[in-house]
């Protein structure tokens, strides 16, 4: 039963990072119909940069310096990329989320090569007893953060005038600017935003493994909790990330790191076999 728990508090953890990136995706998703490939790449920015940062100039410069730089990547990446090809095929937005996944994995290698960082110690190391099982602190925190973000983005959405905007212009761009909706400035924000997320996410994957430039991995994991939980369900966010972060836990611990490896994907096909659009998805239907 202890072994039960500690995999499954693992993969709790690690669900709830999957579950940020998932959101980080969902709001780009969301508001431009573009899915992010380049999520986990942000995220591995956010780490790295926080972690040398931080050595040089402390907890709270390493943190304020990730956080910004990597909001600001966000910007700059949709600004300067993804900006000229509104009024375009959506095909070739998500082929360009691709290239700057690309761009960046290159850029981190180049500018921090492929050596391991050591990231600030933001939790303290005692454990928290819940009854006799003690919990690390940065799982409790981990779990705080999820429910305090999904609950804050699910009221923006439904009850702010930009959030409603955002939902708009995903529908329809030409249409959101006829009613006076500035798309550009929507798509700025999602990115500016999708940025503030995969920061929040490198705080805890960078605790848990550090800075390397093959933390952009763990982005590409989190693509099946997107559209196990539905690409525009901010609740199968977090569902989706929880799951497939339990599943590949338990998976890893009582038989193979290897299939560990795989096993989210697995779950990916399953369930788009069963329902394409997600757990939460929205489901639309087309007349052909």
């Amino acid at each position: 039963m202890t072994y039960f728990l500690h995999f499954l508090l693992s993969g709790l953890y690690i669900g709830t990072i999957y579950s940020i990136i998932a959101l980080g995706m969902v709001i780009i998703y969301k508001s431009t119909k573009v899915f992010n490939f380049a999520q986990g790449h942000l995220l591995m920015v956010g780490v790295l940069l926080t972690a040398t940062i931080g050595s040089k100039f402390g907890v709270i410069g390493g943190l304020v310096i990730g956080f910004l730089g990597t909001a600001f990547l966000g910007f700059l990446l949709e600004r300067l990329t993804l900006r000229p090809l509104i009024g375009q095929p959506l095909i070739a937005a998500l082929l360009m989320t691709i290239a700057i996944g690309y761009l960046l994995e290159g850029g981190a290698i180049m500018a921090w090569g492929e050596g391991l960082y050591k990231y600030i110690e933001l939790f303290p190391a005692k454990a928290v007893l819940l009854g006799k099982f003690p919990v690390r602190q940065e799982i409790l925190w981990a779990f705080i953060v999820v429910i305090v973000s999904f609950s804050l983005f699910g009221l923006f959405y439904r009850k702010t005038l930009l959030g409603k905007a955002m939902r708009a212009t995903a529908e329809d761009h030409q249409v959101s600017q006829s009613l006076g909706i500035r798309v550009a400035r929507i798509f700025s924000i999602s990115w500016v935003v999708s940025g503030m997320m995969a920061f929040i996410a490198s705080v805890f994957l960078g605790n848990l493994s550090g800075g390397h430039y093959l933390n952009y991995a763990l982005g590409l994991k989190a693509i099946p909790a997107v559209l196990v939980g539905g690409l525009d369900s901010i609740v199968g966010a977090i569902i989706g990330g929880l799951i497939v972060g339990v599943i590949e836990s338990l998976v890893t611990g009582y038989l193979t790191a290897e299939l560990g490896e795989v096993i989210p994907f697995i779950v990916l096909l399953l369930v788009l076999l069963v329902k394409p659009h997600g757990l939460f998805g929205l489901v639309r239907i087309e007349r052909v």
